[in-house]
């Protein structure tokens, strides 16, 4: 979707990747602008985390430091605004906006006519969202939903994370109580990240723990 041609078109194309939290959005928003293919696409590459509220002249300063690579210390959107079209004005470029909340069209109407006037034919928005009506908002012309993991791939994640370092057979001993611990996960990938490395981290305290009380019978 992102290397793919607008035509000869002025203008800008919006694609949403839009999921439910710890879906991975973000994670799959950061290894497309860190792709070798998108990196000798676009002229210039450009993210911005949006979350909540919708802060248009913050957004817009961060897209210009970004651009300069200096922090400037401008306090009117318009004027931050016109020294974006001056930054990429005949350029095609990617601009990641993570984590868009806003249900208000009105909110970002000003940096989008912005970024669509200056933008170069091929020029990409990537947007993530877990609201679709936000993607519709924000006037996305590509969607991409991200379901969640198959139960399998949960598990292999959940092990991956849980037991780095342990051998087949501790794996297998293991295995059962891991198991109850990554159906709880829900098929989410960040959940089953963070609870397979709170068991390892519990793991790794219980085996320290049997190791100190081995070393003082022994003593």
């Amino acid at each position: 979707m992102l290397l793919s041609k607008n035509g000869q078109e002025r203008g800008i194309h919006i694609i949403s990747i839009v999921g439910m939290g710890g879906i991975g959005k973000t994670t799959l928003a950061q290894i497309v602008y860190n792709d070798r293919e998108v990196n000798a696409y676009f002229q210039k590459k450009l993210w911005a985390c949006v979350s909540y509220p919708f802060d248009e002249i913050r957004i817009a300063k961060a897209i210009l430091e970004a651009l300069t690579g200096i922090p400037l210390g401008l306090h009117e959107l318009n004027t931050v605004l016109e020294k974006i079209h001056e930054s990429i004005m005949g350029k095609k470029f990617l601009l990641v906006l993570d984590d868009v909340w806003t249900e208000d069209e009105r909110k970002w109407q000003s940096l989008k006519c912005c970024l669509k006037s200056s933008a170069s034919p091929g020029s990409k928005i990537l947007v993530t969202t877990r609201k679709e009506n936000v993607a519709t908002i924000m006037g996305c012309t590509r969607l991409f939903n991200l379901g969640k993991l198959s139960e399998e791939e949960c598990w292999s994640l959940f092990s991956q994370v849980a037991f780095s370092g342990w051998n087949h057979k501790a794996r297998q001993i293991l295995a059962d109580i891991g198991k109850k611990i990554a159906d709880k996960c829900n098929c989410l990938p960040l959940l089953a990240k963070t609870l397979g490395g709170l068991l390892r981290k519990f793991l790794l305290l219980l085996l320290l723990l049997l190791l100190l009380f081995l070393l003082r019978l022994l003593c």
